[in-house]
């Protein structure tokens, strides 16, 4: 993915989510790609 977006001359930005070792139950899942996508959204000015 970072090779296409280099080709194409963009700025690929990688969205990085925590979990623990042990991996996360379902509320916490939901939690993360909830605050995840909020910053996704932000970070392209939806």
């Amino acid at each position: 993915m970072r090779a296409q977006a280099k080709a194409r001359k963009a700025d690929p930005k990688l969205l990085i989510v925590k979990h623990p070792i042990g991996g996360l139950n379902a509320e916490e899942l939901v939690e993360r790609i909830g605050v995840a996508s909020t910053v996704l959204k932000e970070a392209v000015g939806i």
